[in-house]
């Protein structure tokens, strides 16, 4: 399946405070490509190229078209550790299915001496001092040991990524060790859209090899670690169908505001070729739900709408909730 760029949906999960997120806009956020779900069922097929998944961001982590190796993203260059252990800079066409990315321009950093991943994941927690955040992380310096892995290309029909884990995972030690960690610390924020917990991907200084990291002891290095709470999902379009579920009249409304961003219900209505009244309508019934939210009021007054997906704190209750709880 193409992803075309434009009918990119952006889909925002956010969870709720009582206080401002900390360094976050609307450029401050983590974005992901595809549900994670998606790819642990199996879905190993590239959905986009890596120039259209790292467009938001310059650190991260994901995996390529088949799943075929750990991909690392450092310093905005996509590189892909294989099932032998080698890394290889990739070219912005490769496909992907999955990809999560950010950019990390002012991470709050500590240096850590002679401490296990435990002690890393611990030192995450105190510098993030929220477990509610999604937390980027890089950990560059020089490390006693790591144990990293990767996986061959798949073929279909494609198996369950647990199962591959299992079958095909191939593990390396290497001792001593000086690079990098990139990554994300993800709390549970819907059951299927992203992986929780903390999560590594790295490279060596050499760009010679790496992987998923699976333990570490770091001997010197600088932890750096930025927050945010708002977690912009790249969906293809059949996806966000499917994960919508909305009447065809209301989808048409959310297809417009996926392809031209926040607009009025004037222009909406001259667009889709009914009237304003029936266009607020639409507005509405999607807003109730949570799929689009009223923003900022255009220069000339009118109220602008756009897409959200806000899932609150307590999943209490709520269709959007609802949907992404049964994924």
């Amino acid at each position: 399946m193409t992803l075309d760029a434009p009918l990119v949906a952006a889909a925002t999960l956010r969870r709720s405070y009582g206080r401002d997120p900390r360094g976050c806009d609307a450029e401050d956020v983590t974005r992901q490509l595809q549900l994670a779900y998606v790819l642990l069922d199996g879905g190993y097929d590239g959905v986009a190229t890596l120039g259209e998944a790292l467009a938001g961001g310059d650190h991260g982590l994901g995996t390529v078209d088949r799943l075929d190796g750990e991909l690392v993203v450092v310093d905005g260059e996509p590189w892909r550790v294989d099932y032998t252990g080698a890394a290889e800079l990739l070219s912005l066409e490769t496909r992907t299915p999955f990809v999560v990315v950010s950019t990390m321009d002012s991470p709050t950093t500590v240096r850590v001496q002679d401490v296990d991943r435990e002690s890393v994941l611990a030192a995450i927690e105190g510098l993030a001092d929220d477990a509610g955040a999604v937390v980027s992380v890089r950990l560059e310096g020089t490390f006693d040991r790591v144990l990293v892995r990767s996986v061959p290309p798949q073929e279909p029909p494609y198996r369950p990524y647990m199962q591959v884990c299992e079958s095909d995972e191939v593990r390396w030690d290497l001792r001593p060790f000086e690079g990098v960690f990139v990554g994300f610390r993800f709390p549970d924020l819907s059951p299927g859209a992203t992986i929780p917990g903390l999560h590594l991907h790295g490279l060596d200084v050499a760009r010679t090899t790496g992987g998923h990291n699976h333990d570490l002891h770091v001997r010197d290095a600088m932890l750096s670690v930025q927050v945010c709470h708002d977690v912009v999902m790249q969906l293809p379009e059949r996806s966000m169908m499917d994960l919508l579920e909305t009447p065809q009249p209301m989808r048409r409304v959310q297809r417009e505001l996926l392809r031209g961003g926040r607009s009025t219900a004037g222009r909406l209505a001259a667009a889709l070729g009914v009237t304003e009244a029936e266009t607020l309508r639409r507005l509405e019934w999607l807003a109730d739900r949570g799929y689009i939210s009223e923003g900022e009021p255009a220069p000339d007054g009118q109220a602008t709408w756009g897409t959200a997906l806000r899932v609150p704190a307590t999943r209490s209750s709520g269709r959007v909730a609802d949907l992404l709880d049964s994924l």
